[in-house]
């Protein structure tokens, strides 16, 4: 029996160390992508759990929801408004058709397929949690907007997390400059938790709906870009982009920026 361990030693240590390895398809890249996965998807569960089995949770929701009340103001109230908008399926689709326009114009076809893909399941997952969570809003008196469906996850908060977050992983991969990089992380990230915090200002969401959209929307976005990261290392297909098709991208990039950006006022101003 022992010796049976010694011969088996070395293969698991190898095993160990091939899944460390940054050179490898299912290397360092699938290992952290697994643990983040694993670690953000226990926090989910159990969040889950604690929301169904404890009143802790709903004390904690309650009391940050009456700490938001506080601080509304005209100015805030319509702020939080045009920025929960961006995450409406009308603002979305129309931003997800631009994007894919341009990535078309780039034939980056394996972010088309992904940010297709992203989309299309965040909805289907959110719609799913929703309907076996079954956990019912905040109280009218706490809700500045409309709203009828379940409360547990926040759509909103999932889909910004999902959609923006792989838009601004395309924009980081484009840039160059480092200063651009990072500047785009910082407006991604931003934008991202504004939406969040737009949910719960409103009074639409309790503030775990829009905790437990964040760490499932990063357990899923993670798996997104994870195995875009492995397709680009390790299945290197050479795409040629003319000089004169990247230049018409970026003129098509700033011309559907402002188309979006008009409808999303246009669309913002016939809701209110």
């Amino acid at each position: 029996m022992f010796k049976a361990f010694s011969i088996n030693q070395p293969k698991f240590f190898n095993f160990v160390k091939n899944r460390f390895n940054i050179k490898t398809k299912n290397g360092l890249y699938l290992t952290i992508c697994i643990l983040v996965v694993s670690f953000f998807t226990f926090i989910f569960i159990n969040l889950k759990e604690f929301l169904i089995n404890e009143t802790a949770l709903s004390n904690f929701d309650l009391n940050y929801l009456n700490r938001i009340q506080s601080i509304r103001t005209p100015f805030l109230n319509t702020s939080m408004t045009l920025l929960t908008h961006l995450a409406d399926w009308q603002v979305i689709l129309f931003a997800g058709l631009s994007v894919i326009f341009i990535l078309v114009i780039l034939k980056k076809w394996r972010y088309v397929y992904s940010l297709i893909i992203t989309t299309f399941i965040g909805e289907v997952i959110v719609y799913s949690l929703k309907i076996f969570i079954k956990r019912p809003g905040p109280p009218l008196r706490y809700t500045l907007l409309h709203k009828n469906d379940f409360s547990f996850p926040s759509g909103h908060s999932f889909i910004a997390v999902a959609f923006y977050g792989l838009v601004f992983y395309f924009v980081f991969k484009f840039l160059i400059n480092k200063t651009l990089k990072t500047l785009s992380i910082l407006i991604g990230t931003g934008l991202i938790m504004l939406v969040g915090f737009s949910r719960i200002y409103l009074g639409v969401h309790w503030p775990s709906d829009v905790f437990a959209s964040f760490i499932s929307g990063i357990a899923f976005l993670t798996m997104i870009i994870t195995f875009l990261e492995i397709d680009n290392r390790f299945n290197i297909k050479i795409i040629k982009t003319s000089i004169t098709s990247k230049n018409f991208a970026i003129l098509a990039s700033t011309l559907i920026f402002i188309s979006w950006f008009t409808y999303f006022i246009i669309y913002y101003l016939r809701l209110t």
